[in-house]
């Protein structure tokens, strides 16, 4: 049997720092999370399993990123066991700016995305 490729149903969408622990952004003095440039981002997402169990390999669903408009990536993924699959695409952003980022399959979810430089450490002077 050869394998079906269905759109996948979004369920959420988020984005983190692509590896724990990462200095590659912070939190505004308001909370809001931001990401530095050309560090790699993680868009992570849910997505529905529409009752295919973990065990159908030859059920995919698929998704693509979307950043401000252009699509950026595309993947498919098997569904895991339970309700839901979570997976993720890796982004580096080039510049310092609000990003429109999406995740598109039967339907689309949106998030934006700040990117700030890191803040200028300053040398000291030596002595």
């Amino acid at each position: 049997m050869a394998p079906t490729y269905r759109d996948a149903t979004i369920n959420s969408v988020e984005a983190t720092a692509t590896v724990s622990g990462s200095t590659g952004g912070g939190r505004d003095e308001k909370g809001n999370v931001y990401f530095f440039p050309d560090v790699s981002v993680s868009i992570g997402y849910w997505f529905d399993n529409e009752g295919v169990p973990s065990s159908d390999w030859d059920t995919h669903f698929k998704a693509q990123l979307w950043i401000n408009g252009e699509q950026v990536g595309k993947k498919q993924d098997l569904s895991a066991g339970g309700p839901q699959t979570y997976t993720f695409f890796a982004h580096k952003f080039p510049a310092p700016g609000t990003y429109k980022v999406e995740v598109r399959g039967k339907n689309s979810k949106s998030i934006d995305v700040t990117i700030k430089n890191p803040p200028v450490q300053e040398k000291k002077a030596a002595q």
